[in-house]
């Protein structure tokens, strides 16, 4: 006993001495250079992290279980899903040998968020540091999201843990097409304005370098990552959620299209093309921009371009499209790079 309330005493924090925990400086510890001392917050982390909301799902099961009969149809298993960013979720799902903790795209949390929605899904706020403990027992799925949220419930079921959740202030549940539309609006609008933004209305420049810059943007935002996943999701889930791909396309190509036929518009009033239907020919020209490029990229047969391909690419397809506009001229095709990763 002596020897053991020596080795507490040595470990007890000395006079000058920081204790972990403490926010008031760096934590130290025995024998541990200052050098060599990490700085906490409050609840004794290295880092401050803020409070993330989840997506916790409530779902029936997919295969079937020898327990699934003394379980809530609706409520036989739990996990929780989280967006990193506009195209990037982070799943922690509890299993029975493990606990599975993955990053996901878009269209691969959709699937997960699907499954959610056969039975229920709740938008829940962690506590930091949190009120759960970890002398809990039987680790269960239950168990375990209810330990990643920061809650103290003694509860071993789906089904309980779903009710004490929605009895906390400040949970929602979720309507996963309403969801998805409003995702779908507001990364679609994020992106048509990066591309849209730096265009200023046009003065004397000439047709064809203010449709390569503009192409260009187009292209820029259409290949990136946040775009590429809205839309294989909306390839995908077209059938389930269509509100979803319809706010896509509305705020996403519809936007760029009416741009560019604002140009074309304007050109043919300098009388510089001849074109009848400028709506028409703005579809045509981002069809164009499009093209085989576009679909090799959603179908993994090649990695994203360059700015420099991508440049490349929009020089031909401009040459392509004002040749048989342009009233006087021709423009040289430049061969367009088809490096596959």
């Amino acid at each position: 006993m002596l020897t053991l309330l020596s080795r507490v005493r040595s470990l007890t924090p000395t006079r000058g001495m920081v204790a972990q925990g403490t926010p008031d400086g760096p934590s130290q510890l025995l024998g541990v250079p200052d050098e060599l001392a990490i700085e906490i917050d409050a609840n004794g982390s290295p880092v401050t992290i803020q409070e993330a909301h989840w997506f916790i799902c409530f779902v029936p099961g997919l295969q079937r279980q020898w327990w699934h009969p003394f379980a809530n149809p609706r409520h036989k298993h739990v996990f929780a899903l989280r967006m990193i960013d506009d195209h990037t979720w982070l799943l922690v799902e509890p299993w029975w040998t493990r606990l599975m903790v993955n990053v996901l795209t878009l269209d691969e949390a959709v699937k997960f968020l699907r499954w959610g929605a056969a039975g229920d899904i709740l938008q829940v706020r962690e506590a930091i540091p949190g009120r759960g403990s970890q002398v809990r027992g039987w680790s269960n799925c239950t168990v375990l999201v209810s330990f990643l949220l920061g809650r103290s419930y003694w509860t071993w079921t789906p089904h309980g843990l779903f009710r004490r959740l929605k009895a906390d202030p400040g949970v929602k549940s979720v309507d996963l097409s309403r969801f998805l539309r409003e995702h779908f609006e507001s990364v679609a609008n994020k992106t048509a304005d990066e591309a849209l933004k730096l265009l200023p209305g046009r003065s004397e420049e000439p047709l064809r370098e203010v449709l390569l810059d503009l192409g260009t943007s187009v292209m820029a935002a259409a290949l990136s990552p946040s775009a590429i996943a809205l839309h294989k999701v909306a390839i995908s889930e077209c059938g389930r959620f269509s509100d979803a791909a319809d706010a896509l396309w509305t705020f996403g190509p519809a936007r760029a299209i009416d741009r560019i036929r604002e140009v074309l518009e304007d050109a043919r009033r300098r009388g510089e093309v001849r074109i009848d239907d400028c709506s028409t020919a703005a579809r045509q020209f981002v069809a164009m921009l499009r093209g085989d490029l576009h679909l090799e990229i959603i179908f993994g047969m090649r990695a994203a371009p360059s700015p420099g391909d991508i440049r490349n690419h929009v020089l031909s397809v401009v040459a392509v499209f004002l040749r048989g506009a342009w009233r006087n001229g021709r423009l040289r095709l430049l061969r367009v790079s088809n490096a596959a990763h």
